[in-house]
């Protein structure tokens, strides 16, 4: 597996991107358009369920080009993988944002003992985003193929545990994969910066919306060629080794 054949692919379904893309603006404009607004809690909600519903509709059609396989429809990709990839989502944010958490709680410890908890809490995620967003990219790196391929199978794995596998037994390609994602927390984070702690409650600008593009962009080249990796490896707890080509595996569940 090679980079430059994720970017082909990628390239092939640059259309893919765009919808990516569109979405996260959307969720990032009803964010914006309903701050501090108990009224708007149902448009957020809407825009969330739309963008994780079209990202694990993107995520299967990308997965199924990796994996060589029959072609589905994106409906049926984003019904299938939709809640397996939202508890995926659930459970790495719980590690990283409750890491975070006990940070702030040994800041506010140590060097700022009078000021309210939720204070210290913002002034850490302030400064640590563009980290926490890596290190959140980097726990679902291999974890979403392999919840992917959880899903097709029909079968229930700790898919978060098994991808940290991935990084000792795949390095030359985990090396590989995690420049691209610091290139992508590079880019996220000069503009988290540059914005400032108020940034957020600012519409979002023509610098986000090209940030949000090359890292939408990146981020299917990624998922695309970790794949890739885990379809090439033998899958944890099985003797099969599944080929880069190929239908593999089932299609989606109905």
């Amino acid at each position: 597996m090679t980079l430059r054949e994720s970017f082909t692919a990628i390239n092939a379904r640059f259309h893919l991107v765009g919808v990516y893309t569109l979405v996260e603006l959307f969720l990032r404009f009803a964010v914006h358009w309903s701050r501090d607004d108990p009224a708007g809690l149902p448009l957020v909600l809407a825009a969330l369920i739309l963008f994780f519903t079209t990202y694990c509709g993107i995520l299967g059609m990308v997965y199924q080009a990796a994996a060589g396989r029959p072609q589905h429809a994106a409906v049926r990709w984003a019904g299938a993988l939709f809640l397996p990839l939202v508890w995926l989502s659930i459970k790495i944010d719980l590690i990283v944002y409750g890491m975070t958490a006990l940070a702030a709680a040994v800041y506010q410890g140590a060097w700022d003992a009078g000021a309210p908890f939720d204070k210290a809490l913002e002034a850490v995620v302030f400064w640590a985003f563009p980290f926490l967003g890596f290190g959140t990219q980097a726990l679902a790196l291999y974890s979403t193929p392999l919840c992917v391929l959880s899903r097709t199978r029909g079968e229930w794995r700790p898919n978060i545990r098994e991808g940290l596998r991935f990084f000792r037994s795949c390095s030359s390609e985990s090396r590989r994969l995690l420049l691209v994602l610091l290139v992508m927390m590079a880019a996220g984070g000069a503009l988290h910066y540059a914005q400032g702690p108020d940034g957020s409650k600012a519409p979002p600008g023509y610098p986000e919306g090209l940030v949000l593009f090359v890292n939408s962009y990146l981020a299917l080249v990624v998922f695309f060629a970790a794949t890739r990796v885990v379809l090439a490896r033998p899958a944890a707890g099985h003797g099969e080794i599944l080929p880069d080509t190929g239908t593999a595996a089932p299609g989606p569940p109905a």
